[in-house]
């Protein structure tokens, strides 16, 4: 293959270099698409593969690295990606087929799937976040959906026009929810998003039980202050649903007689979806699965709702 085929930057943001990201590393310099593979750690890793451009960032916050990567990049585009994922091997033909195919597309993002080799509680909270009971209308992200636009990439797998990342910029103090930031300032500036099922990335999910929840919990507590303040796609009812959930399980017990009655039924069903959502035919697998989605649904309701009631972003403390 030519090096003219050579027409992405793939950028790499991390505190600093662990065994994911090594991984990470050498799995996106065997894409023949790739120019540059540019890691951006807090200090210099003391051994690093000769063909990989370091930029060391100090102790910055993720949209940072990410602009600082940006800066040094020198391809047409340019490839976010987290250093614990790893690249589906035709992840960038199938992204560069659909921008080369659609001139109006600033980006194309894609699936981020749970890798095989992942621990099993990883595994699980894999398998959480691609339930359709926790990831709802935003299932694509977890499970290949339809070809179709979308408001915003995820910023494990997303390759913008380096021209379109340099006019609207990628730095950013917000994060979580940097990927939100970017979706927003294409959008106001015109330009658009495409998910292309095909484009895959793999991506090691947080163990169950605390770590998967807190991150779920940072997540919705991001979100509900976006809802707040930013509106836009945060405003969409699905990320609403679980606070109403909480809402509703916990009011059941303030009510009596025929409205109470309804209360028990819809716990109920609400307690066996989640049983049918996890199944699996080794039961701790299934019983774990079961019980990770209903408190994924209890962190999320909860820090979404704060978040709504928090205090303003840093973002509009500056504005």
């Amino acid at each position: 293959m030519s090096a003219t085929t050579r027409r992405v930057s793939a950028i790499v943001p991390a505190p600093r270099l662990s065994e994911l990201g090594r991984r990470c590393l050498a799995r996106l310099l065997e894409l023949p698409e790739v120019a540059e593979v540019i890691f951006v750690p807090d200090e210099a890793p003391p051994e690093l593969d000769p063909r990989v451009v370091c930029v060391p960032s100090g102790d910055v916050r993720l949209g940072r690295k990410r602009q600082l990567g940006l800066e040094r990049a020198t391809a047409e585009m340019v490839a976010l990606i987290d250093d614990d994922a790893y690249p589906h091997p035709r992840w960038l033909r199938h992204v560069l087929t659909a921008l080369d195919a659609d001139p109006g597309l600033a980006g194309v993002t894609g699936p981020t799937l749970t890798p095989d080799d992942d621990a099993p509680l990883a595994r699980i909270g894999g398998r959480i976040y691609a339930s359709p009971l926790v990831a709802g209308p935003h299932l694509w992200r977890y499970r290949p959906g339809r070809e179709r636009d979308v408001a915003e990439g995820t910023g494990v797998n997303f390759v913008l026009r380096r021209r379109d990342a340099l006019a609207i910029g990628l730095d950013t103090d917000l994060m979580p929810g940097d990927d939100t930031v970017i979706g927003d300032r294409l959008r106001r500036a015109g330009r658009r998003v495409r998910y292309v099922p095909q484009a895959v990335v793999f991506h090691t999910r947080r163990p169950l039980w605390k770590p998967h929840l807190l991150q779920i919990w940072r997540y919705a507590r991001q979100r509900g202050r976006f809802a707040r303040r930013r509106g836009g796609v945060s405003l969409e009812p699905g990320y609403f649903a679980p606070s109403v959930l909480v809402v509703w399980l916990l009011g059941g017990a303030f009510l009596t007689g025929r409205p109470r009655q309804a209360w028990r039924a819809s716990a109920l069903a609400y307690a066996a979806a989640c049983l049918a959502a996890g199944h699996d035919r080794d039961p701790g697998v299934w019983a774990r699965t079961s019980g990770g989605i209903a408190a994924t649904h209890a962190a999320y309701g909860v820090g979404f709702a704060l978040g709504l009631a928090g205090p303003r972003l840093p973002e509009q403390e500056q504005a």
